[in-house]
């Protein structure tokens, strides 16, 4: 795999092809790649929706009825799937357990002591951005963003293509979807599929601004 040659060719999505649907064993690929992302602290504060039945589509597309965000409901329902992004609304201790004792069933964690040591030091840092940089959410929703960057190469390494979206109402996908009964509110959605023949930003060269400009060696 030439990753350069990935950012080089991988583009952001403006109209999708419906009739071309991702094949199953390409989907269980992204899913692992979500499932193994990274977190600080494996603290895995995020929730994935995988949507792919025309019914979920209209579901999560209602959230984009409005004018402003209207342009983006066609990317949705064209798609041959949509990944809806949720961040937890709060990081208890009992997330964490749960976390512990995953790590322990898997051998990451050996010994009640060591158990107790890794509780001791996870929830230093959850109670360090929830009491003293007061940015917890802040935190959380910044672990799912590093799902998204996984999400957006695993596609384009697998010739998928993809379309980060912000532009939703959350609080009408929280509501449609259950989400906050849950302890989750939606932040991303991503739809995956194959670009039309017509899709203008296919054709479009890349444009960044000079390595120089972005980078410093030291």
């Amino acid at each position: 795999m030439n990753i350069s040659k990935i950012a080089h060719t991988r583009y952001t999505t403006k109209k999708y092809d419906p009739s071309k649907k991702i094949p199953q064993e390409l989907m269980n690929q992204l899913i692992d790649l979500l499932h193994f992302c990274p977190s600080s602290i494996n603290s895995q504060p995020f929730h994935f929706i995988v949507v792919t039945s025309e019914e979920g589509k209209k579901r999560v597309g209602a959230s984009m009825d409005e004018d402003v965000f209207i342009y983006n409901k066609s990317k949705i329902l064209d798609a041959s799937a949509t990944v809806v992004i949720c961040s937890k609304t709060e990081m208890t201790e009992d997330h964490i357990r749960k976390v512990l004792d995953q790590e322990e069933k898997d051998g990451r964690i050996i010994g009640a002591e060591k158990k107790k040591k890794t509780l001791d030091l996870y929830m230093g840092y959850v109670n360090a951005h929830l009491h003293d940089t007061k940015d917890i959410n802040c935190w959380m929703e910044k672990q799912c963003y590093i799902a998204l960057g996984a999400l957006l190469l695993g596609a384009a390494s697998l010739h998928i293509d993809a379309t980060p979206i912000e532009g939703f109402n959350r609080k009408i996908l929280d509501r449609d979807l259950e989400l906050r009964e849950q302890g989750y509110t939606s932040l991303l959605l991503v739809p995956l599929g194959y670009h039309a023949n017509d899709d203008y930003n296919f054709t479009l060269p890349k444009s960044r601004l000079p390595k120089d400009q972005i980078f410093k060696f030291l």
